[in-house]
C-alpha cells in the first residue's frame, strides 16, 4: 500500500516477489476478505484493503515509536498529550487552546488530530489518545464524559442575502432557500432535521457536505445558506452574515476520556486550556453579535 507495487514491497522487505505474494494470500485468508484485485500488470487495493490499511497504519506507527518512548523515559523526559477533536472544535477552539498550552508547557509534546465521530470514539476507547473533544450526546459506555460547554446554532447567509437585514431568522423563513446540509450521518444534521420537523418545514437541500467549514465557505461564495455552530461560522473564508435562530437549537460539547483512565496533570492542563478557549470564543461571538 505504501509503495504502490509488489516490486516495491519486495525490495523494502528484502524478499522475493513470490514470497510477498504468498504473505498477502495468507493475510487475506486470515482476515476473511480480499485485499487486492489481481491482474497481470498490478495489484489494485480493494475498498476493504484501504479501510484496513487506514486502521492498521496508526497501530504500526505507534509500535514504531516505542523505542523513542522508552528512550525518553530513560532520560526522565517524554511527557506528551495526545488530543483528538471533531472538526467543529478543531477549526476554532482547538488551535487557541493549543497555543495557550504550548506557552505554559513548552517541554511537553503535543499531538493534535481530528477525526469523525465514530473514529474518535474508537481511538479513545483504544487509548490511542489521552483526551477528546466533541459534540454531545455520545452514548459510549467505554468513555468518561464531562461537559465542555454549549453554543447556539446560527444561520449563515451570503453577504447580500435579504434575510441578513433581520436580527433573527425563523426556520420557516428558510423554506424557499437552498440549504447546504451536512451528510445525514452527522449529529448536527440530525439535530437540524429534527428542528425543521418540529417547525413543520421541509428544507430545500441544494448540496450535502460532511464538513461544516466547507458549508460555511460555500455560503461565502454565494451558494445558499447553512446552519452551524457559532464557532465554525466565525471561520468563514469570505464575507457572510450570521444570524441567530428564533427556533433555538442548543449544541452541547463534551470532554471525552477513556473510561477509568488515570488523567495526567498535563492532560488536565490541556483540558483547562480548552475550557478557557471555549469561554473566550463565546465572549468574542457575543461581542460581535
Amino acid at each position: 500500500m505504501r509503495r504502490g507495487s509488489l516490486v516495491g514491497a519486495a525490495t523494502d522487505m528484502n524478499l522475493s516477489q513470490p514470497a510477498v505474494s504468498r504473505m498477502i494470500t495468507n493475510l487475506e485468508h486470515e482476515l476473511g476478505f480480499t485485499l487486492f484485485h489481481r491482474d497481470r500488470r498490478a495489484l489494485r487495493p480493494t475498498d476493504e484493503a484501504r479501510r484496513f490499511f487506514q486502521e492498521a497504519e496508526r497501530i504500526l506507527a505507534g509500535i514504531e515509536q516505542l523505542a523513542d518512548i522508552a528512550s525518553d523515559i530513560r532520560r526522565g523526559s517524554g511527557q506528551q498529550v495526545r488530543v483528538v477533536a471533531m472538526s467543529r472544535l478543531a477549526n476554532s477552539v482547538l488551535p487557541r487552546a493549543a497555543i495557550r498550552f504550548r506557552e505554559a508547557n513548552p517541554d511537553i509534546a503535543l499531538t493534535l488530530e481530528t477525526h469523525h465521530r465514530r473514529e474518535m470514539e474508537r481511538w479513545l476507547t483504544g487509548r490511542q489518545f489521552d483526551v477528546g473533544f466533541g459534540p454531545l450526546p455520545i452514548e459510549n459506555v467505554k468513555l468518561d464524559i464531562r461537559p465542555l460547554g454549549s453554543t447556539q446554532a446560527v444561520v449563515v447567509l451570503p453577504k447580500d442575502h435579504f434575510l441578513g437585514a433581520r436580527d433573527k431568522v425563523l426556520i420557516s423563513d428558510l423554506i424557499d432557500e437552498n440549504l447546504l446540509a451536512l451528510t445525514p450521518d452527522t449529529l448536527l444534521q440530525q439535530q437540524i432535521a429534527a428542528a425543521f420537523m418540529v417547525a413543520n418545514v421541509k428544507p430545500r437541500i441544494g448540496m450535502h457536505t460532511s464538513s461544516s467549514l466547507i458549508a460555511v465557505n460555500l455560503v461565502a461564495q454565494g451558494f445558499g445558506y447553512t446552519i452551524t455552530d457559532e464557532f465554525t461560522a466565525m471561520c468563514a473564508n469570505g464575507p457572510v452574515v450570521v444570524r441567530p435562530l428564533v427556533d433555538r437549537l442548543t449544541l452541547d460539547y463534551g470532554i471525552l476520556t477513556p473510561l477509568g483512565a488515570a488523567i495526567s496533570p498535563a492532560t488536565e492542563a490541556f483540558i483547562d486550556c480548552m475550557k478557557d478557549a471555549f469561554s473566550a470564543l463565546k465572549m468574542v461571538d457575543a461581542d460581535a453579535t
